[in-house]
Formats: structure tokens, C-alpha cells, sequence
């Protein structure tokens, strides 16, 4: 366990500052999730981390001991990059045996490890079976099994779950979540998945343009995220960017992708997008009703059970270049047949528009 402190970090790639002046703080005992999209620099910060590639600028703290120019070895990092690199003609267990031994363990400690730490990741009928012989979810087990051997201070995940079958994804989620609790050991996240960050994490930091551009709960970014690119990398439905405002007295003309919405108010702050709940969105066969509504017209793409009152409905906007909305609709209202083969009359009221 170990409080994390990064402070001014940059880092050039062919000439571009992909990591610049960056900030970020990782508290002790904590699950951060870094989540940006790819080629933002997430993979780069955490070799820089684990000592792998030395940064241009900037230093890292672990509990306010500059380890910047420490060796690998020397930081007690546990890493599991993207690729599950275990050792081919070595069984499981000789795999997560290889970086105990070389911590120079005694072996009956080697042993009392690789016991403890295959029934926390549930792989002790794996041990003595070759990489070649199991799949791709338990191979994920025995890269964090070996990371997790040496009982790191740190330990960094990059995409642990990218190679990971869809059925297999939330289970070793779950499973990496409740062995961070159950050891307690310092750990960041990097992924591009924002549910994987709704599912684990304590908190989360949205990277681009090389820095932190936010960092809270979940709950805190999903409800007030401070701009669209936010908004869009935190997967929230319904946003569109903001093409141009006309802000007059009475009222703002606003102009989105999906069509133009009329503000019954002055907008006087910076907004970069719009965010519509789809509990807001209603589908009607009749026109829409008020003048500040805007009606837009769309075929159902796909329909999903959100819970037992209402579904998730992705309708294909018509006029449009290539947009979507989804809507939540009522089971006892909506007719899942009658829809499925019709144009959709669909209403956003103005006074539902939320501004990013």
C-alpha cells in the first residue's frame, strides 16, 4: 500500500507531447480507473510508473519518496500490461513462481505464496498446466496472480480486460475488485471501457490532451461532467456537441447534429454539448405538441430490457447523419411489434435539454 503523487510529468512520442505537465494523485489502498480513449497516453504513464521508460519532466512520489530514477525492481510495482506474456514452456505454477525467485525468496516462502495467491485468484486447479492449455480469462488470472506474488505497494492493470470474451468480462472485473479490497493494495486501472469503471472503481480520472481533465466518483462525472469530450468519453447517452448558440434576450437558438432546440432562457456561461436523459425522450404517434419541442422522426434499431417497467430503445435518427437517440419507454405503453417495423415520431422538449 503506498499514497501516489505525480507531479508535472511530460513525455514526447516522435515530437508530440503525448503526456504533458501531467498531475494526478492516487490515494493509499485506493482503486483509481484512468480511463481515456486510445492513444491518449494511459499505457505510457504506467511504464513510466513502473520505471520501465524514464519520463522527460516531472517526478513520482510514493508516500513523498521521489522514486523517479529508481529501478524497476527497486519500486515494488506489480504490472499486467495489455499482453498476457506469461512463459510458454513453463507451467502456471513456475510462472508465478519466476518473479518470487527472483526477489531471492526462500523457497518455502515461494511456496506459502503461490498458495496463498492461486486461491485468491481461483486458480489452483491451473497450476500445473501450461499457458498453451488454458484460456484467455484464466491466462488474465495468472498475469495477475504473478503480479500480485511480490505483495507490491502499487499495482498498475493496463486493459486488463481488452482480450477478455464478453461473457467473461464482469466476472474477472468483479473478481480483480474484490482482490484490491480484499489485499488492499494501491491500484490503478487504465482502460477505454467506462463500464468497466462503473463496475469497480473507487474513483475515476478522464484523461486527454495528455493531462487530467476530471477526476471524482463515478456518479460525480456521469452527473456533472464539465464538457462534451467528457461526457462522450464517460459513454453518457444522448449528447451532441454544440455547432453554433445564438443567445438573444428572450431566449438562445441552439444548434446540434440532430437539429436546432429554442432555450425559453439567456445562456450565459461557456457550454460545449447538450445531454438529453432518455427518460425524457417520448415517442408519440401524434405531432408534438408544443412549439419548443423538436420533432425528429426514426426507425428502432434495437431494443434492450432496461428492468422490469421499461426498455431501452436505440432508434436511427432519419435526416440525419448517421445519429441515434435512445429513449426509455414504458412495457405497458409500447408495443414492441407495431414499433418495429414503423417510422417513429420522437419529441425533445427544450426544457429537458441539459448544457455541458
Amino acid at each position: 500500500m503506498v499514497n501516489v503523487n505525480i507531479k508535472s510529468l511530460s513525455m514526447k512520442y516522435e515530437k508530440k507531447l503525448i503526456i504533458d505537465n501531467f498531475d494526478l494523485e492516487i490515494l493509499d489502498g485506493e482503486l483509481l480507473v484512468l480511463l481515456g480513449e486510445s492513444g491518449c497516453g494511459k499505457t505510457s504513464l504506467l511504464k513510466i510508473i513502473a520505471g520501465i521508460i524514464q519520463p522527460e519532466e516531472g517526478e513520482i512520489l510514493f508516500d513523498q519518496e521521489d522514486i523517479t530514477d529508481f529501478k524497476p525492481q527497486r519500486r515494488k510495482v506489480g504490472y499486467v500490461p495489455q499482453a498476457q506474456v506469461l512463459f510458454p514452456h513453463m507451467n502456471i505454477k513456475r510462472n508465478i513462481a519466476f518473479g518470487l525467485e527472483a526477489h531471492k525468496l526462500p523457497k518455502e516462502e515461494v511456496e506459502e505464496r503461490i498458495k496463498w495467491i492461486s486461491e485468491i485468484t481461483q486458480i489452483q486447479e491451473l497450476l500445473e498446466r501450461l499457458p498453451s492449455e488454458i484460456s484467455g480469462g484464466q491466462k488474465q488470472r495468472v498475469a495477475l496472480a504473478r503480479a500480485l506474488a511480490i505483495k507490491p505497494n502499487l499495482l498498475l492493470l493496463d486493459e486488463p480486460l481488452s482480450s477478455i470474451d464478453a461473457s467473461s468480462r464482469e466476472s474477472l472485473a468483479l473478481t480483480i475488485r474484490r482482490i484490491q479490497k480484499e489485499t488492499e493494495i494501491t491500484t490503478l486501472y487504465v482502460t477505454h471501457n467506462q463500464e468497466e469503471s462503473r463496475l469497480i472503481s473507487d474513483r475515476v480520472a478522464v484523461m486527454y490532451d495528455g493531462k487530467i481533465q476530471q477526476i471524482g466518483s463515478v456518479i460525480e462525472v456521469d452527473k456533472i461532467p464539465k464538457n462534451y469530450l467528457i461526457a462522450k468519453i464517460m459513454g453518457t447517452p444522448n449528447i451532441w456537441s454544440v455547432d453554433y448558440i445564438n443567445s438573444k434576450d428572450e431566449g438562445t437558438k441552439l444548434s446540434t447534429s440532430i437539429g436546432t432546440f429554442n432555450l425559453p432562457f439567456k445562456i450565459d456561461r461557456k457550454i460545449t454539448g447538450i445531454r438529453v436523459p432518455p427518460t425524457s425522450i417520448k415517442i408519440t404517434q401524434n405531432d408534438c405538441a408544443l412549439e419548443d419541442n423538436l420533432e425528429l422522426h426514426g426507425r428502432v434499431k434495437s431494443i434492450i430490457e432496461k428492468d422490469e417497467e421499461y426498455y431501452r430503445l436505440v432508434i436511427d435518427l432519419e435526416d440525419t447523419n448517421h445519429e441515434y437517440i435512445k429513449a426509455d419507454c414504458k412495457k405497458a405503453t409500447f408495443n414492441i411489434d407495431t414499433a418495429s417495423n414503423k417510422i417513429l415520431k420522437i419529441c425533445v422538449s427544450s426544457s429537458e435539454v441539459v448544457l455541458i
